[in-house]
């Protein structure tokens, strides 16, 4: 089984995948960056050039194929819940955990970015995008750690730990 991370940007799923991967010794497959490495262009560029359609369309590919894997780590970009085909991969192919944070910490997180989504007031930005997605992420989601002030190993143990403990239920 893999294990997923989802949530708004700058929630840390990226460094906190890199700690599980570490931990765990599991490849991770962050969706942004395979993104970016197939299109040999930034997000923002994407974004730019061809518009977010294309952009998720490309975003669905890579994510479907991702969770179709075994034993990896999944770093999922903040979008990746929009579609129904994202979620119905994420939910068979992981043990989705939701990263959350207040919307401060992440517009702090978050200010200064190039993410084509939260351009202008970074914090009204966050809590729209969060408004709208809420549901997609409660939907995909089997565990939750808020990483408002958590340090990324301890969110990696907190995920661990759920995850051992799902992976030997019914043993």
């Amino acid at each position: 089984m893999n294990i997923g991370l989802t949530g708004m940007p700058g929630t840390m799923k990226s460094t906190i995948g890199r700690e599980l991967a570490r931990m765990t010794g599991m490849p991770l497959a962050d969706t942004d960056e395979i993104i970016e490495r197939e299109e040999g262009r930034s997000i923002s560029e994407i974004f730019a050039s061809e518009g977010e359609e294309y952009f998720r369309r490309r975003e669905s590919e890579v994510v479907v194929r991702e969770c179709a894997g075994d034993g990896r780590i999944i770093s999922f970009g903040g979008g990746a819940v929009l579609r129904e085909e994202n979620r119905r991969a994420i939910r068979s192919g992981c043990f989705c955990v939701r990263l959350t944070a207040s919307p401060e910490r992440i517009a702090e997180r978050c200010c200064g970015d190039s993410r084509p989504l939260l351009v202008g007031d970074t914090l009204a930005r966050v809590r729209a995008l969060a408004a709208e997605r809420e549901r997609y992420y409660a939907e995909c989601a089997l565990f939750c750690v808020d990483t408002t002030d958590m340090v990324p190993s301890d969110a990696a143990r907190e995920i661990l730990s759920a995850f051992e403990k799902i992976s030997t239920f019914g043993k």
